[in-house]
């Protein structure tokens, strides 16, 4: 596709232009899901993927630049939510792993086993209360472990605004946490 006809597409897209969507989807979704396939091995988690890369190119259109490749912006955020799940089922496998020792497997394991997944649900809807932005940011920063230079060049801001955004979803995440459980 011409660099110009591409252009065009992220205006259309940007000011919410159904059709252009619809060109964008039908251009992408084939690479996006034989890239997430490789990944994955599974079609189903693939399928999944791809429907959230494009809800995210549509739920942030205004934000896409049309001075830059399209392709790399969705295989970026292809690529990060490949890693969120790779994360979280990496997560989910170590808490299991840690509370499922076969020769301890007792009630208070289980018990712990329970609050943990608990603990994980709770931050995990702190994170979604977030800001969109400052959400954005700190995912970019704790689950795909991007730096604050390699974030401010992708969203194009400055590093300080990165910093101060990760500090505020800190401070939220903490003060949250403290209101819950004490």
């Amino acid at each position: 596709m011409s660099f110009s006809n591409e252009k065009t597409l992220i205006l259309g897209l940007q000011k919410g232009s159904i059709p252009s969507f619809e060109r964008i989807f039908s251009l992408y979704h084939k690479h996006i899901y034989n890239f997430c396939l490789h990944l994955f091995q599974s079609s189903d988690e693939a399928q999944e993927t791809v429907q959230k890369v494009f809800i995210a190119l549509w739920e942030q259109r205004v934000q896409v630049d049309e001075n830059k490749d399209l392709a790399s912006y969705l295989f970026t955020i292809a690529r990060y939510m490949v890693y969120q799940d790779f994360r979280h089922q990496v997560y989910k496998k170590a808490a299991f792993d840690h509370f499922n020792d076969k020769s301890n497997y007792t009630n208070e394991s289980t018990k712990d086993e329970i609050l943990f997944n608990e603990l994980l649900t709770f931050f995990e809807s702190l994170i979604e209360r977030l800001p969109e932005r400052q959400r954005e940011i700190f995912k970019l920063n704790r689950f795909t472990d991007l730096t604050y230079k390699q974030i401010a060049e992708q969203l194009n801001i400055t590093e300080n605004t990165v910093d101060t955004q990760i500090r505020r979803a800190l401070k939220f995440i903490k003060d949250e946490y403290k209101t819950h459980y004490n």
